[in-house]
């Protein structure tokens, strides 16, 4: 049997959601600023949840905007179905 990963890497700016404290993961989202078609700026989100404790750790230390890389894999949230990255390491960018 072939395992087929789906690991991807992500970089963008910290911004911090708002989470139930009695979830055994922080929340967190990824912020990109692109140029769009028209010439005005699009702000899109992607949805980061980390389970590791290192990595919450870590996240707890940062302000919010840091620049960051995460590594990660993606999931769907059950019932919803919405995408979401699971993080497994996280580095910040221009340290």
């Amino acid at each position: 049997m072939v395992q087929i990963e789906n690991s991807v890497t992500v970089s963008g700016l910290l911004h911090f959601i708002k989470g139930d404290k009695k979830e055994k993961y922080f929340p967190f989202s990824i912020r990109h600023e692109n140029l769009w078609t028209d010439g005005t700026v699009r702000k899109d989100f992607l949805t980061v949840r980390a389970f590791v404790p290192e990595v919450q750790e870590r996240l707890k230390e940062l302000a919010e905007g840091t620049a960051i890389k995460v590594e990660g894999v993606l999931r769907a949230s059950r019932g919803s179905g919405d995408m979401y990255l699971s993080a497994e390491r996280l580095e910040v960018l221009g340290q």
